[in-house]
């Protein structure tokens, strides 16, 4: 059986400028857990389900935010002619309840339900089992037919519940309820006992779709072969990070904004044996410190004023049995470094509020940009944490260091980009691999990521990038290696043509953005920190 013989046609979907409260009164009105999000020509650009939207409503985001900026934009989805075999593997290997089935280009076609999955799998069971008796390996087994009537029940399931179980013959599941009902109160016939199994299980139940809705979107996704590079430093770092995987001795990358100490942290993760276990990422400079500790540990009910019912689990206790990434990890302020001393040290803590000590086992990759010793001498870092996390020192090369690799990354780069933009690939001049080959990338690979991806956006109508495709409008021209001069005193020097560039760039940036310092540092591809040194640099106020 294929996909397209059993998914849904009539399909509810959102569009990108649906706002957080079209799609609230959507899924109220037609009793939505979730829809795909769809641009104009109904091509599948994401998912959003009710977690997101209060998610949402607890960040306060404004009822008119639309929901391409909080939807899921990864989706599994399902192609029409997947088979009925590969629906029930995605559905065991992911729990999601929705996927999407789109054709080759993307479009939207149907969807497919969990309940749809469990529906034909209970027919394809009961065509298989049919009447038979279902006592295999003393399991307790009891068999429903495709309309929900219980036809069989094991013998295991007659000793565990009892033969009043045999009343539920042949009738409806629906039926059957005020019996097990009565089974259950034989099975709990301590009340008090009953109420705290309530109680845990609607914990339980708040766990696992804390879960669902946030470690499921944080799970590693790069690998060594992502990591590009043919360089001596790129070779030796690849074979220290993958020697390093194999263990789970605590990890620090140090390295300049935009060279992939992310990236390196997913690839040590997926080669480790705890590849199948939760990677929990942390950006400790984005946190507030009021709220770090919570965050980071969890808190306990009635920690503070607001705290859920039955409390909430921090990073660490997500990540346990896997691994936790502290991003900027030099940027932690100091309240909250003793309490990650101690996890590093004992591997077990209290959430804010509690006095339970909770144990986990966890692999801490922290990775930061900033100088940590230049931290300690100051009084902004714990000596004694610093050594905690450098068991293994991994640095991440700049990019100019290694300028053999720019010819690899540009054309990984490239087909990377036209993939995610979804136009047709394109290729580069030798005079603009040239122009790259000179410049000196302060952003690293994140810098020429986003030339690369400016220019592509310029390149669609020949299919090659040319070097005035590169950099700021007005710039390019004044580069010495691309103009031929009379007068050789005239021609300015490589670092003031560079550094001219990079100011004009940045004036751009900030006049796009309206002076947004946090936006114009994405749309230049360098982190917010370095943007602040670069306006100083330039006397940009």
């Amino acid at each position: 059986m294929l996909v397209k013989e059993f998914m849904r046609k009539d399909v509810r979907a959102f569009k990108l400028n649906d706002t957080l409260e079209d799609v609230g009164s959507l899924m109220e009105e037609h009793k939505l857990y979730g829809a795909p999000v769809l641009d104009n020509s109904n091509k599948l650009q994401g998912i959003f389900t009710r977690p997101h939207l209060l998610r949402a409503l607890l960040d306060r985001h404004p009822l008119n935010t639309p929901v391409n900026k909080l939807m899921q934009y990864s989706v599994i989805t399902l192609h029409p002619e997947n088979s009925f075999n590969d629906a029930i593997k995605i559905f065991v290997n992911t729990n999601y309840s929705h996927f999407p089935v789109v054709n080759e280009d993307n479009t939207l076609v149907g969807i497919v339900l969990s309940t749809d999955i469990l529906q034909l799998g209970a027919e394809e069971f009961y065509k298989i089992f049919g009447t038979h008796k279902l006592d295999y390996h003393g399991n307790a087994f009891i068999g429903i037919d495709a309309k929900g009537y219980i036809r069989n029940i094991s013998q295991t399931a007659r000793e565990i519940l009892g033969m009043r179980i045999d009343s539920a013959l042949n009738k409806h599941v629906v039926e059957t309820i005020p019996i097990m009902e009565t089974l259950a109160q034989d099975i709990l016939k301590d009340a008090k006992k009953s109420q705290e199994l309530s109680q845990q299980l609607k914990i339980a139940q708040r766990r696992i779709e804390y879960y669902q809705s946030t470690i499921k979107m944080q799970q590693a996704k790069y690998t060594f072969d992502n990591i590009i590079g043919m360089s001596n430093q790129m070779r030796r770092l690849r074979s220290i990070a993958s020697q390093v995987a194999k263990s789970s001795s605590t990890v620090l990358i140090r390295g300049e904004s935009g060279t992939g100490k992310e990236l390196i942290a997913h690839a040590i993760h997926n080669a480790s044996p705890r590849l199948d276990q939760p990677f929990v990422k942390v950006n400790c400079a984005a946190i507030p410190e009021q709220l770090i500790e919570s965050e980071l540990f969890g808190y306990s009910e009635g920690a503070f004023t607001g705290a859920l019912k039955g409390g909430k689990p921090g990073k660490f206790e997500l990540a346990n049995g896997g691994t936790i990434f502290l991003d900027e990890i030099g940027d932690l302020p100091i309240s909250a470094q003793a309490k990650i001393l101690r996890v590093l040290q004992e591997f077990e803590f209290e959430r804010l509020g509690g006095i339970k000590t909770i144990n986990i086992d966890v692999r801490v990759i922290a990775a930061t940009n900033r100088d940590l010793k230049e931290l300690i001498a100051k009084g902004n870092f714990r000596k004694d944490l610093f050594y905690r996390l450098n068991v293994v020192e991994i640095n991440t090369p700049p990019l100019r260091s290694r300028c053999e690799d720019i010819e690899y990354l540009t054309d990984y780069l490239i087909e990377k980009i036209c993939d995610r933009l979804n136009v047709q690939s394109v290729t580069i001049s030798d005079e603009a691999r040239s122009v790259l080959r000179l410049h000196d990338f302060p952003g690293n690979v994140r810098e020429l990521e986003n030339i690369l991806e400016r220019a592509i956006n310029f390149a669609t109508e020949n299919g090659v990038i040319l070097k005035e495709h590169l950099f700021a409008v007005n710039t390019i021209p004044n580069l010495p290696v691309l103009v031929s001069h009379n007068n050789t005193e005239n021609i300015p020097s490589l670092k003031d043509t560079v550094n001219s560039a990079e100011k004009i760039a940045i004036l751009e940036a900030i006049a796009l953005t309206k002076g947004n310092k946090s936006q114009a540092a994405k749309v230049l591809g360098i982190h917010r920190s370095l943007l602040y040194k670069k306006l100083n640099k330039h006397d940009i106020s």
